[in-house]
């Protein structure tokens, strides 16, 4: 479960987290005055720090907004029931990498236009050392453009943007998280899916393999789901009704959340949201006490402290449930 609830501030929260696994050295793809070449994701590789479990939390209050006020001593983590020290705790706003994940499927024809414009409007809200790669999906995932902060280039990449084919949603969030763990992992990363999250069946991915990727990356899943409040007749007679909510599930178990622009909200605004919840999160870091090295998962609980602020009835804490330990060759 990859988020709680809780009225009351004296209550103890139990926590879904993961470990940002430490990676492997391995250069970004070279960024040209526009385009990228970068090698297929799907192959990574990961070097695991058994040292330090780096945890990235999120906690927003019942408006949805992020709350900063909490101090170190305001966190308590236990990894499979055991408490652990913690040996790092940061609120500070780390550069980003970002890989937007589009949608350019038939299905978004309709949505299109605002898509390309809420994206667009996303990179205003960028600092100058923050980078965002694009993905885009039709039948099948490609990367359009490697991490980069080159605002021009990705303009013309997201206006480049021609619908066509199938919905291969969790291919692209597979590619997408495994490519930014490999490629950023001194960054606070995160997947944002702009889509109907209507996937098609053929696809080489499940959800399974989407949330272990995620969770061995240190990747957080977010979506920004556009599109009619009515599904598509052709989806009911082709998928089960629970296929609506795959995309939801993960952005549940990655520490990410889904927010739907059909009952008015804005990409632009969604958009927004998801930054500010990325800048004004908090980092903590532990070394396990359970040495082993079996590649087993790895559960994660935390319990809040008692804060002073009584106007804070409820709050709501995002992160990850786990991670998998690195398994020794």
């Amino acid at each position: 479960m990859g988020m709680k609830q809780v009225s009351g501030i004296g209550s103890l929260v139990l926590l879904s987290l993961s470990a940002c696994l430490s990676l492997g050295a391995q250069a970004p793809p070279s960024t040209s005055a526009g385009k990228t070449t970068p090698k297929p994701p799907s192959t990574a590789t990961f070097k695991v720090d058994v040292n330090l479990v780096l945890v990235e939390v999120g906690v927003h209050d019942e408006h949805g907004r992020a709350v900063g006020i909490l101090k170190q001593p305001d966190f308590h983590v236990f990894e499979d029931g055991k408490e652990q020290e913690l040996k790092t705790f940061s609120h500070e706003e780390l550069p980003l990498a970002v890989a937007l994940v589009i949608d350019n499927s038939s299905n978004i024809v309709a949505a299109l236009e605002e898509l390309r414009a809420g994206a667009l409007d996303t990179l205003g809200l960028l600092k100058r050392d923050d980078q965002v790669a694009i993905f885009s999906f039709g039948e099948k995932p490609e990367m359009v453009e490697g991490l980069t902060s080159n605002h021009e280039a990705l303009s013309v990449d997201l206006w480049a943007l021609s619908p066509y084919g199938g919905t291969a949603i969790d291919d692209a969030l597979y590619d997408a998280a495994l490519y930014l763990g490999r490629a950023a992992p001194d960054r606070r990363r995160a997947v944002i899916l702009v889509s109907d999250n209507e996937p098609s069946n053929e696809q080489t991915r499940d959800v399974a393999q989407v949330v272990r990727a995620s969770q061995q990356s240190g990747t957080p899943i977010y979506s920004v789901k556009v599109g009619y409040l009515r599904h598509s007749r052709t989806f009911f007679l082709t998928h089960p009704e629970t296929r609506l909510h795959d995309v939801e599930r993960i952005c549940r178990q990655t520490g990410g959340e889904m927010i739907d622009t059909r009952n008015g909200t804005s990409v632009s605004s969604a958009m927004e949201t998801i930054f500010t919840w990325l800048k004004q999160g908090y980092t903590l870091g532990y070394s396990p006490t359970n040495k082993r090295q079996d590649g087993t998962y790895r559960n994660i609980e935390v319990r809040l402290n008692e804060h002073r602020d009584s106007h804070m009835h409820k709050y709501t804490i995002y992160a990850r449930p786990g991670y998998y330990a690195p398994a020794s060759q």
